[in-house]
């Protein structure tokens, strides 16, 4: 029996299980190291996108590895305490609770082909599943001592926020990156992503690096020149590059706000945070929106370019087959013209020769 299971998970199951419990082990405890407010509330929980992701692309038998992962992460972390054991449930829970709904009812790996479920996307893993380990986390948290529920509401908005801005963030990147076919660059379009890309990393290092401290002040740079690149992005290119540019500009804004640079920055860094999951919620579900508006647009393109085809294939059948068929006409109308000469010059013959017999000699 133990034999024939072995025999069953292949080598690249095997890797592959490996490689997300890496992944989701180093990434919790990156995501842990970022609590810099509360235990466990961060800026950003990448984990709870990559969860989500792996459960979209690889199916829902790889939730050993989400969940040996996290609990590997926190038990390093924190020590054989109860959230090390609970939370990592939580999030398994969670990922697998956005996974399918987006499955069912936003198409899964296509969820990012037209704007409605993209909406749905992020309704499904920006709101609803972030709640379950938001409470399961915020439980934890306050019956372990580090929490009152003087400041629990304001502890679990920064929580529920940072897993929902970690799951609109890395997680379309992903999926789209190994779970969705996608155009393949040409040399120019490449050409053109590079510059985008170097502009946003210019634009991003003015309004959220060093410089900002000065620049800020005066009020000669806002955030608001991030803006363009993501849309340049979206109608210039597919999903995906939409979606990593979407995640290099939230990169270095998260970075720059947790050093004390860019807009978002304020004496309590809470309120920071919140307001910059804020930002990172609306831009990057409009990005989404316009990059789903775009590819929509293009199919629509398509299908009428391939009506047009078929309705020109169709006139040129017709208006061949009314060319042969006048050209039948025309035969058949020179071929009864012809058969009424016959007729009268036979008539004509059998008349003289009638005239002839009845005349005397």
């Amino acid at each position: 029996m133990a034999k024939r299971l072995i025999d069953s998970v292949s080598l690249k199951d095997a890797a592959l299980f490996a490689l997300l419990t890496l992944a989701f082990f180093v990434s919790t405890r990156v995501g842990l190291k970022l609590a810099l407010v509360q235990p466990f509330a961060t800026p950003i929980w990448l984990p709870a996108g990559g969860a989500i992701a792996a459960f979209i692309v690889f199916g829902y038998r790889v939730w050993p590895a989400v969940l040996l992962g996290s609990f590997l992460g926190h038990v390093t972390s924190l020590g054989f305490v109860g959230a090390a054991f609970v939370v990592p449930v939580g999030a398994t829970l969670e990922g697998l609770a956005g996974a399918y709904l987006v499955n069912n009812f936003a198409h899964g790996v296509r969820a990012f082909e037209t704007a409605k479920d993209v909406f749905r996307f992020a309704f499904f893993t920006c709101i609803c599943a972030p709640a379950i380990n938001a409470a399961i986390g915020i439980a934890v948290n306050y019956f372990d001592g580090h929490g009152s529920l003087a400041n629990s509401s304001l502890l679990v908005l920064s929580w529920w926020l940072s897993h929902g801005i970690g799951a609109l963030v890395l997680a379309p990147f992903f999926i789209l990156l190994f779970g969705a076919p996608h155009h393949r660059l040409d040399l120019p379009e490449f050409g053109e992503l590079i510059a985008l890309l170097f502009g946003l990393f210019f634009v991003c290092l003015l309004v959220f690096g060093p410089l900002s401290l000065s620049l800020n002040e005066h009020q000669i740079v806002r955030v608001w020149l991030c803006v363009p690149f993501l849309i340049w992005a979206a109608f210039r290119f597919c999903p995906l590059e939409a979606a990593g540019t979407t995640l290099i500009l939230f990169g270095s804004a998260i970075w720059g706000t947790l050093h004390g640079h860019g807009p978002f920055v304020s004496k309590n860094l809470t309120i920071s945070l919140i307001v910059l999951d804020s930002f990172i919620g609306v831009i990057g579900t409009t990005t989404l929106v316009v990059a789903a508006m775009v590819v929509e647009r293009r199919r629509m393109e398509e299908q009428l370019l391939g009506v047009q085809s078929l309705l020109q294939a169709k006139v040129a059948n017709t208006v061949q087959a009314l060319d042969m068929e006048i050209a039948v006409h025309a035969r058949t109308k020179k071929s009864l013209q012809d058969n009424q000469e016959q007729f009268r010059l036979l008539s004509a013959r059998t008349a003289e020769k009638g005239r002839e017999v009845q005349t005397p000699t």
